[in-house]
């Protein structure tokens, strides 16, 4: 997959279908409908970005 900003933010959830598709599930859509559920990759800028700590990475599924 082409890099993205999603992979080192805070809000998202990675998801990873039965047949091995990987989706970047932005959790701020849930509270902001600005953000999409499952934004178009890649993401080169987001207002909404905010770096996962170091070591942390979204949740796999």
């Amino acid at each position: 997959m082409i890099p993205s900003l999603c992979q080192s933010c805070s809000h998202v959830r990675e998801i990873v279908s039965g047949k091995g598709s990987q989706f970047f599930l932005c959790r701020r859509s849930t509270t902001d409908r600005r953000y999409p559920k499952y934004p178009a990759q890649p993401i080169v800028r987001c207002a909404g970005f905010e770096p996962s700590k170091e070591g942390e990475q979204g949740e796999s599924v």
